[in-house]
């Protein structure tokens, strides 16, 4: 999958240089453009035994159009990097693998009159995003963390339960030399693919998933009659 980068530089067009004076034009230059690009869905569909209810999913628009933004002092440059688009199919990726049936729904209190079926509903919250450059760490790594929690509704809108987890993903600068941009996006997208995987392994352990499952009746045990010995000779 492709990522989609833009970039400016500061100060107007750069001066015809020469020799060792290029490097060091490259690295100025390099540390004024900000970094933007678009963080492309790289989260497959898992292949896992389907919990056996109807969710409701809510995805609020601070998810769905989620840009992250940040200017950094000394010299670490700005960013805006696109992750709703991506972390939004990539969920309802993870989600319809996960249940036999998933519902998209206004808001969780509108559940219920959605589809009467609906168990519970899910809705994804980015608590947070973090990345580290070069620059930041002295290695020539680039590491990204996307925390998320996924809150439970009942049908009726009330919050039941929550579960927070983070996916980690990280990307060698040498693979992309000179495109620090795409080493960051690679990282990020390595991250979102960490974050579904945990999602789908490890739900079904958590206190989030219990008002989902059907419940299991205790075997009581019976009384069983035995037929009678057999008579003596």
């Amino acid at each position: 999958m492709r990522h989609y980068f833009t970039s400016r530089s500061c100060g107007g067009a750069a001066p015809t240089l020469r020799g060792p004076f290029v490097l060091g034009a490259m690295v100025l230059l390099a540390a004024c453009a900000p970094t933007k690009f678009e963080t492309q869905s790289d989260i497959p569909q898992p292949l896992i035994e389907k919990i056996p209810v109807v969710i409701g999913v809510h995805l609020p628009l601070e998810f769905t159009d989620k840009v992250y933004e940040e200017k950094r002092e000394g010299g670490g440059g700005e960013y805006s990097i696109g992750l709703g688009k991506a972390q939004s199919a990539g969920f309802m990726r993870v989600l319809n693998a996960m249940f036999t049936r998933v519902v998209p729904v206004a808001s969780p209190q509108d559940a219920a009159a959605t589809d009467p079926e609906i168990r519970g509903v899910l809705e994804p919250v980015l608590e947070d995003y973090a990345f580290v450059t070069p620059m930041d760490s002295g290695t020539s790594t680039y590491a990204a963390s996307l925390r998320y929690t996924i809150r439970l509704y009942s049908p009726e809108g009330e919050l039941a339960e929550s579960w927070t987890f983070t996916g980690y993903g990280a990307q060698p600068s040498s693979q992309f030399p000179g495109k620090g941009d795409e080493a960051l996006a690679m990282a990020t997208r390595l991250a979102m693919r960490d974050a579904g995987a945990k999602l789908a392994a490890e739900f079904r352990d958590q206190a989030i998933a219990r008002g989902l499952l059907p419940s299991v009746q205790p075997v009581v045990p019976r009384e069983v009659e035995l037929p009678p010995p057999p008579p003596r000779n």
